[in-house]
C-alpha cells in the first residue's frame, strides 16, 4: 500500500470511529419536522425569542441578555427593552429583506443569518444603511466574516469596513447564551431551548472540528504522509469538477429517452452556461458560483418576439435543480461581448404568451426561469440533506461518486422533474 492509500485508509478508519455528538434531549422537534439546517425557521423562532411580545411568553428575558451578554451593550433599560420592535424578513428597496431588525428610539440593529445560505453581493453594504448607533450583526455557523463580495457595493469600489459589522456564531455565542438562560426558564419552554441548542449543535458539528483535529494529528506523524495529504488536496477539486460533469453526463443520457416525448432538442448552438465547459473550472473559485448547466429548446414554443426560445434547464447552482427559463438568441451579454443571453425581466405579456406552451398555475417567475424544482419535489429556496450540494459538497453530493447510486438518482431526478415540470408543457 502506498503512502496515499495508507494515508486515506487511517482517515477513513477515524472517520467511522468518531463518536457522534449525544444530545441533551431524548425527542427533538427541530430535527423530525427538518427545520434543524433551515436558515429562514431557524430565523424565525429566533426573532421570536428576541421578541418582548413573543409567543415564548418570557417578556423581556431573551432580548435583554442577548443584548448585554452576546452584543455586550450596556445602554439597555426594561422600558426600552418593552418599547423595543424586534421584525423579522424587514423589507426594504428592491423587495431584499434583512434577516431581523431589532429597533427602538436609541438603535436599530439589523441582522443576517446565516446557516449554509451563501454571500450575497453588496448584502452587508445595504443591511448597514438600516443600521443606527451599532454595526450590522452577522451571525454565521462559526462567527465568520463576510467576504469583499458581500461588502462592496453593487457597480462601486465603496465598502463596508469590517469595524461596521459584529460577527457572532450559532456554535459558541447562540448556544453560551441561551444555555445560560437555561436555569431561569420553566420546564415547557426549558425543553423547547434545549432542542433548539441541540439543532444548533447539530448543524455546527462539533463531530467535524474533531475529526480536523484527529487529521492534523495523522499528517503531522511523518513528511509522507503530509506530502500525500498535500497531493490529495490538489486532486480534490479536479475529482469534484469531474464528479460534477459525471452527474451531467447520466442526466444528458436519461434525457435522451424521454425528450421526445415533451418536444425537447439538446441545445447545441449557444452552449449557454453549458457544463462541458470550461469556464466551470472556476466553480470552486468564485463565491456566487459558475452555474453549469444542460439546456433544452422547447421546439413548439413560439413568441411574437422570433430571437425567443424557451428551455428546459437542469443546473447546479449550489444545489441541483431543473426548471423552464427563457432565452433570447439575439440579446447580447453584459459585457456586450457574447450574442444570446437569458431574459432576466419575464414580464406580464412574456408570461401570458408562455401559458400557450406551460400551464399558467405552475409559473412562478423567478429571473429568468417561468418554474423550477429541486429533484426531492420542493419548490422553496433552501437548502436539502436530500438534494446534492456540490459547493459543500454534502452527503448526498458525496454519494454520487458510487456510479450505481448516481444512476438511480439522476433517474429519480428526472422522473421528479417528468412529474412536477415538464408534464406541464402544453
Amino acid at each position: 500500500m502506498d503512502h496515499y492509500e495508507e494515508l486515506l485508509s487511517k482517515i477513513c478508519d477515524e472517520r467511522k470511529n468518531l463518536p457522534l455528538y449525544k444530545s441533551m434531549s431524548e425527542y427533538n422537534i427541530f430535527n423530525v419536522l427538518g427545520i434543524n439546517a433551515k436558515e429562514v425557521l431557524m430565523c424565525r423562532f429566533l426573532a421570536d425569542l428576541l421578541n418582548p411580545e413573543g409567543q415564548h411568553g418570557c417578556g423581556t428575558l431573551f432580548l435583554k441578555s442577548f443584548l448585554e451578554d452576546v452584543l455586550n451593550r450596556d445602554d439597555v433599560n426594561e422600558t426600552l427593552l418593552e418599547y423595543t420592535h424586534v421584525m423579522r424578513e424587514y423589507v426594504i428597496d428592491r423587495g431584499k429583506r434583512i434577516d431581523i431588525m431589532i429597533e427602538n428610539s436609541r438603535f436599530n440593529i439589523p441582522m443576517e443569518v446565516k446557516i449554509f445560505g451563501d454571500e450575497q453581493e453588496g448584502q452587508c453594504y445595504d443591511y448597514y444603511k438600516y443600521a443606527k448607533n451599532s454595526p450590522l450583526v452577522y451571525l454565521t455557523r462559526f462567527g465568520d466574516s463576510p467576504s469583499p463580495y458581500s461588502r462592496k457595493k453593487q457597480g462601486s469600489t465603496d465598502i463596508l469596513p469590517l469595524n461596521h459589522i459584529r460577527c457572532i456564531s450559532w456554535k459558541d455565542d447562540i448556544c453560551c447564551w441561551l444555555t445560560k438562560l437555561l436555569e431561569k426558564l420553566d420546564k415547557p419552554m426549558k425543553s423547547i431551548i434545549i432542542q433548539y441548542i441541540d439543532s444548533i449543535h447539530m448543524f455546527t458539528n462539533e463531530g467535524d472540528k474533531r475529526f480536523m483535529e484527529r487529521n492534523l494529528e495523522i499528517l503531522y506523524k511523518s513528511p509522507d504522509y503530509f506530502s500525500a495529504g498535500i497531493e490529495i488536496e490538489r486532486s480534490m477539486k479536479t475529482a469534484k469538477l469531474g464528479l460534477m460533469r459525471l452527474v451531467f453526463d447520466d442526466f444528458k443520457e436519461e434525457m435522451e429517452i424521454i425528450a421526445p416525448q415533451y418536444g425537447l432538442e439538446l441545445e447545441k448552438e449557444f452552449g449557454y452556461y453549458s457544463y462541458e465547459e470550461k469556464e466551470h473550472d472556476k466553480f470552486y473559485e468564485i463565491s456566487d458560483g459558475t452555474y453549469p448547466g444542460l439546456n433544452y429548446v422547447v421546439k413548439k414554443a413560439k413568441f411574437k418576439k422570433g430571437s425567443l426560445q424557451m428551455w428546459f434547464r437542469i443546473e447546479l447552482w449550489h444545489n441541483l435543480y431543473a426548471g423552464i427559463t427563457l432565452f433570447d438568441t439575439e440579446l447580447l451579454s453584459q459585457d456586450g461581448k457574447q450574442k444570446g443571453y437569458q431574459v432576466n425581466n419575464i414580464t406580464e405579456n412574456l408570461i401570458d404568451e408562455a401559458t400557450h406552451y406551460l400551464d399558467r398555475d405552475v409559473m412562478t417567475p423567478f429571473n429568468w426561469w417561468f418554474t423550477w424544482c429541486y429533484p426531492n419535489r420542493r419548490h422553496q429556496f433552501d437548502y436539502y440533506d436530500d438534494v446534492p450540494d456540490f459547493k459543500h459538497m454534502n452527503q448526498c453530493a458525496i454519494n454520487l461518486v458510487d456510479r450505481q447510486y448516481r444512476k438511480n438518482f439522476v433517474r429519480n431526478a428526472v422522473k421528479v422533474f417528468e412529474e412536477h415540470i415538464l408534464k406541464y408543457l402544453r
